[in-house]
Formats: C-alpha cells, structure tokens, sequence
C-alpha cells in the first residue's frame, strides 16, 4: 500500500559526510536522554524531555509516547507529549492496542514502523480513526519500546500540517532513542511499584493505627477513602452501607472535580439482589474494567451510568458473617483495567475496615449501655433530690400554713376585742358631749352650783379635762383605726393556705409581707417604696405572699450583715411597674454586700445557702422559683454586683397561664 513501509534512499543519506553528521547528532541526543535518565526517576519528567528533544531534532508537529503501564493490561495510556504547534493534545488520552492494527503490527514487530498517509492505514477501528482525525494526525513514525524482549510502550512522531515521507536515519534514530526509553520505562515503573507498595503498606499501617489509638470511625473511613483514591489515582472512591432489602447508602466518600458526589441515598439499583449478596458475602471481588463490555444487565449498566461510572472495582466489607456493606472504586473519566496489586490493596484495607466498624459498633454498645445506666442513676439521683426538695417544701409550706392559721386565729381574736373599742367610742364622745353641756347647763342654773364647780375645777382642772377628752376620744379612734389596719394585713397575709387563683392586688401582698417583718425595722433599716400602676394579676395569692416575705426577709438579712460590719443602717427599696402590655415587674433591691455570679449561678438551685449551719435551709429562694416559674409561668432572676448591693426581679403574666 502506498505510503507504508521504507522510504527510499536519497543521495544526502549515501554522502558519508551526512552520516556522520547524523551519527554524531543521534549520539547527542541518546547523551542528552541518557543524563534525563540519570538524573530523575519522575518518568513523566524523562519522557517530556525526550519528547521534546525528538521533536526538535526531527522537525515534527508532535511526538508522544504511549506507556504500557502494567504487563496485564491492553490499553496505553499517552505519559510525555511535545507539541510544536497549535495542535489537539495527546496527553493522559488511553489507547486500547484491541481497536489500533498500527499498535499491534508494532508490538508484533521489532522494527519502526513509518505510515505516511495514517488514516489509509488497514485495519484501523472507527474509534482509533475517530481519534486520529480528532489529533489532525496525517503521518506517523512509530516504534514500540521494549525491554528483556517485553513491549512496554510506544514512541509515536506525527505529522499534521502535510503527509510526510520519513527516512531511513529518522528511523534509526527513533529506534536508538527507544531502546533508552525502554530502559528508564522499566526503572521508572520499578520505582513507582516500589513507591506505591510503600504506599500501600503505610496507607494500611495508617489505618490499622488508627483503629488502636481512635474509636471515631468516621475518621477512620474518611482517611481510608481519601488515601485509596489518591493511590489508586482514580476519580470516587467510596463506602456502601447497606440497610434493608440489600439497599442503602454512601456513608463515606472521596472525589474530585468535576465527578458529581453520590454521598447519602445514590439512588436504588434494582439489579442487586439476595443473590449478588449471597457472593459478596462469601468474599467475591469485582474488578470491572468497562461497564459496557463486562456482561453487566442492561439496568445495572443504566444504573452506573448515572453514577458517570465507565469502570469500577467492589470489594466487600464484612463483619462475621454479616455483609456490612461495599468498598468501591470508580473511574468516570475513561475505562480501567484493574490491577492485581489494586485489588489485593483494596480487600486488605476492607478487612481492616471490617475490623474498624466491629470495634466501633462494639463500643457504641458499650457506651449505650453506660449512658442507660448512667441515665437512671441520675434520674434516681435527681428523683431522690425532688423527693427531699418535696419533703422540705410540704414542711415549709406546712410551716407557713400553720403560721398563717395562727395569725388568722390572733387576728380575729384581737379584732374581736377591737371592735368593742371602735363600736363604743362614737358614743364615748357622745356622752362626753352631753356631760359637758350638763355642767354647763347647771352652773348656769344654780349659782351654788357654779362655785362648787368653781372650787372642784381649781382642784382638778376640769376646763383641761373637757377640752382635752375630745382630744383623746380622737386619738382612740385612730389608734383603733390602725388596729383595724394591722388586722386586715394580718388577713391578707393569712392567705398563705390559699390555693386557688384568682385577680389579686400585689400591693397588698406586699404590704402585709412588710407588716409581718415589722419588727426587724426597728434597726433603722429604711423601707423605699416606688410602686406603679399594676393591673390585678390573676395568681395564688398565698403563694404570692410567701415569694415577697422570703425576699423581703433575704433583703433584710443582707442590709444587716452589711450594717453590722459598716454601722450603716442600709435600705431595701421595692419597686413595682407595668411590662408590656401584660407583664408585670416587682423588683426587691438591697444596700447589702451584693452576690458573686459564682453564688448567682446556683442561687436557685435548694438546699443551697450562704448562711452558717442552722441559719438557713436553702429552700427559700427555691421556693420562689418553684413559685414563680413553675407555679405561674414568670420569671425571677437575680442582678448583682459584688459590692453594689443585689436585686431580685420577678415578672408576672397578668392573665392565667395558657
């Protein structure tokens, strides 16, 4: 056929002087390829070089070269490229020998092989010509590399500007220059065998590793996934676990741009079956090196098309006799025959995934456990606790009931005996009236009379008498007066041992507290009051009253601890307003020693307390928040400074709980 085989002699290559000259140049070049070689193990690195040296030297629009990258594989893949012009780029492209006759006739042959018009070559397969049309390659000068009689790749030199005649040096050139490059394609791939076992043995040690120091397996999976797929070079790699009727997810994954994510639901393959898990199970591996011409159901196909899969490998993950799930490996980018050392790298690090995930679900079992019994010891605890808390409230609320009763009992009591002041005085200051007019009414009548009366008014100062006994009829009133007020405080705070909720005025709660801890102002402690206009606040108005006496009662033992250590008297200021439009505010402050916000933290908390042993139970401001928060859905908080004193605040919804 025209175009293949030798070219014919010209006359420039019968001069001897151009042999020479040609010798000399083919003699530098294997010393330039030759230091290449020496001087680096990167192969990409060699054969870009070479490449580019081949190129210059022979004038051509590209020179690659194809690399055969493991003995039981039937695809190149293109490693070093020189480009001299504009033209489509070779490099990475994969190149099955299966669908190129130019590549078998060279690794048949141990000769170049020179083509002059390449797509005329016989025998080329619709992709191979597809390619060749895509690469503008008009001519060709190949030969194929070997080393110990091995073909281990391909030097291709194309022409694609016109269709070129190649020489008989050009071949002996490209054919000295291959026997070099079959020598730094084995060391290189000696050294990158080397290197990737040392990889896959530290990446195994990495694993194991971490399966002794960490029981995250999350952290385990992703560093297993991640450093498979940089070894493997491929594009996903990632873990299936399964869940029910042989579906489930992708619990981790690694992959890069622009390959889609499939973590979580990847979607339901319905070819997979009990059967397929059945042979997984029993330890089966799946190298797939193209998923159109593996034998795979037409579905299964569709499924991995949508994953962008073209070749992958499955190996199985299992746990006893459990098939846990998949380690998997994708490759979207082109078809991939796997490797035997990939697949064993693969099912080792299943196994010490296995053994990772058995630890890890052990673990989470202990660790459930513990948190169950760990979850009921406190709950005991914290049962034990409100009991106790119970106990002492009842006691405290017994306490206070019985207190109220007794006031309520001394109340009536003293109110009973009041009322035969109060009822008796208007008509005490009537008869006082009528006696007076009568002594006026008989001095006026008997002349006698009027000096008797002269003579007893000068031995007990009647006019005295008279004008000051209306004087004391009013202060009687108002003394009386104020024992009816005292008594009605008495009753309002007497309301401790009511439960029901109804519309109350604050103000009065507060006011019986205060008449209730009356006594402790006689210290000087001064009382400052600042109320607002406060709607009624529908609440249980004995509970009520208790909050204020025990804050009140809070706020005066601070004032005085503080006084006795200053001499200062101190005051407590209470203040009320309106919040919104149906809140309200009741605020207690103090001129105390004020509260640390370690203190504030547990303030609430019972049995808590400041105060020396026998002094204090810890239930009172508990109480308040059980009170407040809980019985009336408020708030209470404590705002304090050390040094400046401390305010309780408690917020009020006005109308019922929801």
């Amino acid at each position: 056929m025209a175009g293949i085989g030798p070219a014919p002699e010209t006359d420039e290559a019968q001069n001897p002087l151009a042999q020479l000259q040609q010798q000399v140049q083919l003699s530098r070049l294997l010393h330039e390829i030759n230091n290449q070689i020496r001087s680096t193990l990167d192969l990409e690195e060699v054969l870009n070089s070479a490449c580019r040296l081949l190129g210059m030297a022979l004038n051509c629009s590209r020179v690659s070269i194809l690399v055969k990258e493991s003995s039981d594989t039937e695809t190149l893949t293109t490693k070093g490229e020189y480009n001299q012009g504009d033209y489509p780029v070779q490099l990475d492209v994969k190149v099955p020998v299966a669908d190129n006759a130019h590549l078998q006739v060279l690794i048949a042959q141990s000769a170049p092989l020179a083509v002059t018009r390449f797509l005329e070559f016989p025998g080329l397969g619709e992709r191979t010509k597809e390619l060749a049309q895509a690469l503008g390659i008009r001519s060709m000068l190949a030969v194929a590399t070997r080393y110990q009689g091995r073909v281990n790749g391909i030097i291709g030199l194309h022409q694609c500007d016109s269709e070129r005649e190649w020489t008989d040096w050009e071949r002996q050139l490209l054919e000295g220059v291959a026997g070099q490059l079959a020598i730094a394609i084995n060391q290189a791939q000696l050294y990158t065998e080397s290197r990737r076992q040392a990889e896959r043995e530290s990446l195994l040690r990495l694993v194991i590793q971490q399966i002794r120091s960490t029981l995250d397996l999350k952290t385990i999976l992703q560093t297993a996934v991640r450093r498979v797929r940089e070894l493997l070079d491929t594009d996903r790699v990632a873990i299936y676990q399964f869940k029910e009727d042989w579906q489930g997810t992708v619990v981790v994954e690694d992959v890069i741009s622009p390959w889609l994510s499939v973590l979580g639901d990847m979607g339901a393959d319905d070819c997979f079956s009990g059967e397929y898990a059945h042979l997984y199970q029993e330890g089966r591996v799946k190298a797939i090196n193209d998923i159109h011409s593996a034998g795979l159901d037409p579905c299964h196909v569709k499924f991995l098309q949508r994953l962008q899969v073209k070749a992958n490998l499955i190996v199985p993950v299992v746990i006893g006799e459990k098939l846990w799930g998949l380690l998997i490996a994708h490759e979207c980018r082109s078809t991939r025959q796997w490797q035997s050392c990939e697949i064993d790298l693969l099912r080792d690090l299943a196994d010490q995934i296995a053994i990772a995930i058995g630890q890890a679900e052990l673990y989470a079992q202990v660790q459930d456990s513990a948190a169950k019994y760990q979850d009921q010891a406190e709950r005991l605890q914290a049962t034990l606790e409100e009991l106790r808390s119970t106990q002492l409230q009842l006691i405290q609320s017994e306490k206070m009931s019985s207190l109220g009763q007794m006031v309520a009992g001394i109340a009536h009591e003293i109110n009973n005996a009041n009322n035969f002041i109060h009822a008796n005085l208007p008509h005490a200051r009537e008869y006082a009236e009528t006696l007076s007019e009568g002594i006026d009414c008989i001095a006026e009548a008997c002349p006698e009379a009027a000096a008797a009366l002269a003579r007893f008014n000068d031995q007990v100062d009647l006019d005295y008498i008279r004008a000051d006994f209306p004087k004391m009829l009013e202060s009687m009133e108002e003394g009386s007066g104020r024992i009816r007020e005292i008594v009605r405080l008495l009753r309002n705070f007497s309301r401790l041992d009511e439960a029901e909720f109804k519309a109350v005025d604050l103000h009065e709660g507060i006011e019986s507290s205060l008449a209730m801890l009356q006594h402790r102002l006689k210290s000087g402690i001064k009382i400052r009051k600042e109320y607002g206009n406060l709607p009624p606040v529908f609440c249980c108005a004995g509970h009520m009253n208790q909050v204020f006496f025990n804050l009140l009662n809070n706020a005066l033992d601070a004032v005085e601890a503080t006084g006795k250590a200053t001499g200062n008297s101190g005051e407590v200021t209470v203040r009320t307003l309106a919040i919104e439009s149906d809140w309200v505010s009741i605020s207690i402050r103090d001129s105390g020693a004020g509260v640390t916000p370690e203190i504030q933290e547990r303030i609430f908390d019972p049995f808590f307390t400041t105060k020396p042993v026998g002094e204090g139970t810890g239930l009172g401001l508990s109480i308040c928040y059980q009170v407040i928060v809980k019985g009336h859905g408020g708030r209470i908080c404590c705002v304090s400074q050390p040094g400046e004193g401390a305010e309780f605040i408690v917020e009020l919804p006005v109308g019922a709980m929801g």
